[in-house]
């Protein structure tokens, strides 16, 4: 049986430094795979030139897709245009989030296919479960894994690693979800998986060997931790009451 087609989403903001390398990463896993696929760049108008490098690269290969807009939107909005530009433009079975930065390595999406291919509907790259783990200080472990217990609690989705940006969904399943509210920071990744389960969506994990982002600093703040925890608080809530 074929590999599901595919289009990989990427969100980015000064990424000039990794985004040339990752896109040619995917492409070869693509080629090495015999997957047909996609990468779709949304670019949120860096200034480093990050748009410009991803442009060159689509000029010479078709399989390649950016949407500059200009400025900083942010992250879920950035998703939500990937994702309506995938559904309206390309004929694919998944649709594929990840980082820009390096951390996720391109090598796993056959894996993350894998799970579509065997029926489910979203196959998320876990730090989390047996064979994952990632190089963070422990810091960002504590705090990832505070994160992922919250997430966990608030929504009911039985995952380990909710939070992971690397992931791949059935596009005929995210087809049916409701993006028009989606939250625009960090805990977009845990909304849309409760989204998803609100819609009878099946989940699988694979593990993820995360590595630290390759070049440039991290996007995450004091205030997007603070407007996750709000999310998850206000969706435990809701939940509780039965109103969700």
């Amino acid at each position: 049986m074929a590999w599901p087609s595919v289009a990989v989403v990427i969100p980015t903001y000064n990424e000039a430094g990794n985004i040339e390398n990752i896109i040619r990463s995917i492409l070869e896993v693509f080629d090495s795979n015999k997957i047909n696929g996609y990468v779709v760049i949304v670019d949120d108008g860096s200034p480093d030139g990050t748009a410009e490098i991803a442009k060159r690269l689509a000029e010479h290969d078709v399989r390649v897709h950016v949407i500059n807009r200009g400025r900083k939107m942010g992250l879920g909005s950035a998703y939500r245009e990937g994702f309506t530009f995938v559904i309206n433009n390309l004929n694919v079975d998944a649709i594929g989030v990840m980082d820009a930065d390096g951390s996720h390595e391109p090598n796993l999406i056959p894996s993350l296919l894998s799970e579509i291919k065997m029926g489910k509907d979203v196959a998320i790259a876990s730090r989390y479960i047996k064979g994952g783990r990632w190089s963070a200080g422990l810091y960002r472990k504590i705090v990832s894994k505070g994160a992922n217990i919250i997430a966990r609690i608030a929504t009911g989705v039985n995952a380990r690693d909710l939070t992971s940006g690397y992931r791949v969904y059935r596009a005929s399943t995210l087809s049916m979800t409701r993006m028009d509210d989606v939250e625009q920071g960090y805990v977009f990744q845990v909304q849309m998986l409760y989204k998803l389960k609100q819609v009878g969506a099946s989940f699988a994990e694979v593990p993820l060997i995360f590595r630290e982002r390759r070049v440039g600093q991290s996007k995450l703040s004091l205030g997007e931790y603070w407007r996750f925890f709000k999310w998850c608080l206000k969706t435990l809530a809701k939940r509780l009451v039965g109103k969700d």
